[in-house]
Formats: C-alpha cells, structure tokens, sequence
C-alpha cells in the first residue's frame, strides 16, 4: 500500500464507518460535484432572464443536474452507509471470515470495505496486496481517494504488498478468502481482468473462497449514479470471468438494489 499517513478532518471522517461511503463519494469526486453546483446555479439565475423555451430549457437543465448530485448522494448513504450491517458485513457472513486463517484483500488503495471486513477477521494473517497501476488507472478520483485515504489502525498484523494483476505475490493454494471490494472495476482492461482472475484460482485453497462486492452496468446504477454507471461493468461479465478461471459460482445476491456479491470457490481439481 502507498497511502500516505495522515491526520486531520477529512481522515478522520473517512475512518469513520458509519458514514464513510457517503462522505467518500462526495471527497473523491468533489470537482464533479463543485461543477455541477456551479452549473446549476449559473442555469437557474439565467434561465430568469430568458424567455421560453430556452428559459425553460435551462431551468430543467439546472434542477436536473441539482436533482442527481443529491440523487448520487442519497444512493451512497442508502447502499454504502445505512443501517447496521453494512455489504462486508454481508460478505463476511458468506464467506466465513471468521473462521479464516489467510484473507487476502485485494485493492486499488481505497481501504473502506478492509476496515469492514477487519471487524469480522479474528485470527491469522491479513494479506493487503495493493494493484495499483498509475498508467493504467487514470481516473482523477481514484488519486483523490489513495491521497486522502487514511492509514489503518489495527492491533493485528496486517502484510501490505504491492501486486499485479498477473503475479499476485503468494503461494499457490493458499488463502482461505481473497477479498474484492469495489476495486476490480478499476480494472478496464479485459486482458488484466483475466489474468487477475486465473491468480485467484491459483491462490485459493481448494475449500478457499473469494468474495467481491461491485456495483453493476444496470438500470438502477444508471437512476443512482448516472454516467458514472459507466464506469462499472455488467453482473455477466464477472460472471464471465470466474467461470474462464474455473471458479464455481456459490453465491450471489444484491445488497440494497446496487451493488452484487458474490461467493465463488475453485473447482475441485483431480488427478
């Protein structure tokens, strides 16, 4: 990992995991939100001088793009932040995380849903094996949110590795659990995606499983997030990906409308 020890505001309140979904969304993507505020202010005042329809153009123009920074605001807090059990909550309970030994947690340096799962790891060794590509990830918010992103405190020992997707650093038939929470979509390149998923087989014990939590291509996300649904991919493509890396599907299901999990586990092997 290479986020960067931190203290102050914004730290603390992304260590806060009652509301660090929300309050993450808004930080990472704040020049987007700052735009479309601007926009929106800039639209209604001027949509008061101008007579229809062009008046009335820019007044639907302005309360839309108002409309959906709340939207986008709102669906974070429902899917990411409201309630008492929270999708690593979910995916813990799935996926056994307590009774593992070795959890590997894969990411792109967003460290929410580790926070989470750490709650739920009691014993053993906790892999963070960071994939970060600056060449390849180039999305601004992503930067945002590896600067800001706190370091984690923890009494356990935790191991913070670099990786790539097609040379994870760890033995062959090894983990109990590898760990995807929201960073697998960070990957754009199929080839990456592929490879990534074929050390997953290679790592897992062959009772091992592997547990992602993604947002999906989907109407719903479309409604929630708007074009930034773009940026996720379809439920079939994940689907798509385990099954060329000969994992079996056990599980999947969807948190709060948004977001798939899913509990996959390797094929048995025979000799």
């Amino acid at each position: 990992m290479t986020a960067k020890p931190q203290a102050g505001f914004f730290p603390t309140l992304l260590s806060n995991r009652h509301y660090s979904g929300t309050v993450s969304t808004l930080l990472y993507n704040w020049p987007i939100f700052a735009g479309a505020l601007f926009f929106s202010l800039v639209a209604l005042m001027v949509s008061m001088l101008l007579t229809a329809p062009w008046g009335w153009l820019l007044l639907v123009a302005g309360l839309g793009t108002l409309m959906l920074s709340f939207s986008i605001l709102i669906a974070s807090f429902i899917v990411y932040d409201w309630g008492v059990q929270h999708e690593y909550d979910r995916l813990a309970e799935l996926g056994q995380v307590a009774q593992a030994n070795v959890v590997v947690d894969i990411t792109c340096g967003k460290l929410r849903g580790t926070r989470g799962l750490l709650a739920h790891f009691q014993r053993g060794h906790y892999f963070l094996i960071d994939i970060y590509n600056a060449e390849k990830m180039t999305d601004s918010a992503l930067r945002r949110a590896r600067d800001l992103e706190p370091p984690l405190q923890a009494e356990r020992r935790i191991y913070q590795r670099p990786g790539h997707p097609d040379s994870l650093p760890l033995p062959h038939n090894w983990a109990d659990v590898i760990y995807c929470s929201f960073s697998l979509h960070e990957l754009q390149n199929a080839t990456d995606r592929e490879a990534l998923f074929a050390e997953f087989a290679r790592v897992l014990k062959p009772d091992g499983r592997l547990l992602i939590a993604e947002h999906g291509r989907d109407l719903l996300n479309f409604a929630a997030f708007g074009p930034g649904a773009f940026s996720f991919f379809s439920a079939a493509t994940w689907s798509k990906h385990m099954a060329q890396a000969g994992l079996i599907l056990q599980q999947h299901e969807r948190w709060r409308g948004l977001v798939h999990l899913w509990v996959a586990g390797r094929k048995p092997r025979y000799d």
